[in-house]
Formats: C-alpha cells, sequence, structure tokens
C-alpha cells in the first residue's frame, strides 16, 4: 500500500518536473530575445536591480512550503543560466578553488560563468582592471575582525570601482586526513579564520601551534601532505579535497558575517536601498574632519562605516578615511554633500554606488 501510493506521488513528481523544464526553456528563450535587445542597444546583460526585484516580488507571493533560502538558490543559477545565454562572464576572486570569497561569488553569480582563481586581493583587482576578468570579488570586512586591509589599500590606488556587495555567513570546521584529534600536531590557515576561532583553539587545542597561510582553501591542501597538519576551512573544502570533518562551527560567534565587494565597471541605478562608498583626503588642519562629518550630519547622510587607512603615497602620517553612507550618489541631498565637501578642499573619490543586500 505504501509503495502504491510513493508511486503515484513520484509519477506525480516526474510530471511536474516535465513540466518545470518546459517553463524554465520558455524563460530562457525570453532571455535569448532580451539579450538581443540589450546587444542592439548596447546595453548590459546584468541587470542585478532587476533580479533582485523578482526575488522580492517571489518572495511576497510565497505561501510555502519552499524556504526563502531554497527560492533564493534556486533563482540565482536560473538568473545565472539566463546571463550565460545572453553574454559570456568571467569572474575573478580571491582563490583557490572553496575559498569563503569562492563561495560568495558563486552566490552572486552562480554556476553559469567562467570563474578566475587570483592568488591576490591585488590581481583581483590586476584582472578587472586590463578587462581580462567582467567582474571582481573580494572581502572587505567581516563582523568579528574588522576590516581587510589589502582590499582598502587596493581601493585607494586603483581606478576599479564597486558595483555591488554580498554578504556571506561564516562558519568554519576543523579539518585533517584521518578526522582524529589526536593525530594534530600543527594548526593552519588564514589568519583571520584562525583569529575568528581563536577562543575556541585555545580551549580545545591549547597546545598545538598554529601557522598562517593565504587562504583557508590554501591551509587545507596543506592537510593532504602531512597527516599531523589540520586546517581551519570552509566545509565544502572538505568534501572536495576528501578530508574528515573533525568539528563543524568552530568559529567563536556564531553572527559572523563577511561582507564582500564585487568590483567592476557597471554603473547601478538608484533603489531606495543604496550604499555608496567613498575614500577622502583632508588638509592637515585643525578642525578638517568635523568639518566633513558635519556636511554629512547637516544633509541627513547616515554613516554606517568609516575608517582610517594611511595614504598609499610618498608622504608618511598623512591618511585616507573610507566612508559608507546610506543612499546613492545620484540622489541630490547625497550628490550636493559631496560636492559640498570637495570645496572644503578635499579630495573625494567616489567607489561606487550600489544596493544593499541584507544579511
Amino acid at each position: 500500500m505504501v509503495d502504491e501510493k510513493l508511486d503515484d506521488l513520484r509519477s506525480k513528481i516526474d510530471d511536474l518536473d516535465l513540466q518545470i523544464l518546459d517553463l524554465l526553456n520558455q524563460r530562457m528563450t525570453l532571455s535569448l530575445e532580451i539579450g538581443s535587445l540589450k546587444a542592439a542597444e548596447k546595453q548590459n546583460a546584468v541587470d542585478r536591480v532587476r533580479e533582485e526585484e523578482i526575488i522580492r516580488r517571489l518572495a511576497e507571493h510565497n505561501a510555502g512550503p519552499i524556504l526563502h533560502e531554497t527560492l533564493v538558490a534556486v533563482y540565482q543559477e536560473i538568473f545565472s543560466g539566463s546571463r550565460a545565454l545572453q553574454t559570456s562572464l568571467t569572474i575573478a576572486y580571491l582563490g583557490p578553488p572553496g575559498t569563503h570569497t569562492h563561495e560568495a561569488a558563486l552566490k552572486r553569480f552562480g554556476n553559469s560563468h567562467l570563474f578566475s582563481s587570483c592568488s591576490s586581493v591585488k590581481e583581483v583587482f590586476d584582472e578587472v582592471d586590463r578587462a581580462t576578468a567582467d567582474f571582481g570579488v573580494v572581502p572587505v570586512e567581516n563582523s568579528i575582525e574588522g576590516s581587510v586591509r589589502e582590499t582598502l589599500d587596493s581601493l585607494m590606488t586603483s581606478r576599479i570601482g564597486i558595483c555591488g556587495e554580498i554578504s556571506l555567513r561564516i562558519r568554519h570546521a576543523l579539518m585533517n586526513l584521518s578526522g582524529k584529534t589526536e593525530d594534530i600536531r600543527l594548526v593552519v590557515s588564514h589568519p583571520q579564520a584562525l583569529a575568528q576561532c581563536r577562543q575556541w583553539l585555545n580551549r580545545r587545542l591549547p597546545e598545538i601551534p598554529v601557522q598562517e597561510t593565504s587562504s583557508t582553501a590554501k591551509a587545507a591542501e596543506m592537510t593532504l601532505r602531512d597527516s599531523g597538519t589540520a586546517a581551519v576551512a570552509n566545509e565544502s573544502v572538505a568534501k572536495r579535497l576528501g578530508l574528515h570533518i573533525i568539528s563543524g562551527d568552530i568559529q567563536d560567534m556564531p553572527e559572523n558575517f563577511t561582507r564582500f565587494l564585487v568590483l567592476g565597471a557597471l554603473k547601478s541605478a538608484a533603489t531606495g536601498r543604496d550604499r555608496t562608498s567613498i575614500v577622502f583626503w583632508t588638509e592637515d588642519r585643525p578642525g578638517a574632519l568635523f568639518n566633513i562629518l558635519e556636511a554629512f550630519a547637516r544633509h541627513n547622510i547616515n554613516l554606517s562605516r568609516i575608517e582610517s587607512r594611511p595614504d598609499r603615497g610618498t608622504v608618511p602620517w598623512k591618511y585616507a578615511f573610507f566612508v559608507d553612507l546610506e543612499g546613492h550618489q545620484d540622489e541630490p541631498r547625497v550628490a550636493t554633500c559631496l560636492k559640498e565637501i570637495e570645496g572644503l578642499r578635499t579630495m573625494v573619490k567616489i567607489l561606487g554606488s550600489f544596493p544593499v543586500q541584507a544579511l
């Protein structure tokens, strides 16, 4: 009786799958037509604002039982496939494969594009600058450990701007070849990953030394050459390399997020839910920074982040200030404020305006 009911339900699923396949091909055919129209008008095939509008509309109509996260994941791949039919994209990211940056790039662009692994943040910027990649993905800040200095320094000097952001919940796992804690003689990982798991490592492996690596994925690869080495990395790396998970979710704080930037020449129109990133340099005089911050307050512009970094020029002890502000650079109040700040003998570099991604 149970087998008959299972067969009946599976038969209905098979019929629905064929209907879904037909509808997907109809949708892709329309995407091809849209791509042709965009190409004729020399419009960019990537329209993140339109994609997010579709997700919001579907979420409003979703009565379940499909989870919102599942719905988003499914449509990200549909968008990716649609884009791939319209144009060929290459996305550079801080690699190797299996890093959280790689995961963020897949989350944003889906699996239907070419991904180029880079060994450093600067290399990602260079790939986009040389147009060997259409977009780049780099980490910019972690909710626990703060900003990624190499990214800020590259933004300061590069011609490449920001066209989007990706927020990713970070989960770390401890892994090695055997899956046995007693085999561990050394723990390796990226310095930020080690910092985010410091308390767990001190509590559970107090006598085991740690060693920094260029990435979490590189750390995982090191464990393949030494049975006494364990890595802190993404669980997906363990599956890819055939490693055993000793313990999952070892990060000290469960609410551990990293924000990644999407680099590229794409300009996003204002959506009403935007962030603008800038970097500015002030005169070395009393009140210079106060006057700039006062201008933001007077124009009722909220600053979600401000941070100083040493200038990458030749003058020692000169600082640049990175600011994330709420609003789009094309909004009148933001544009007016930025122009006013430049009038204060301040050099301002607009890094980009883009839709804010909720956590």
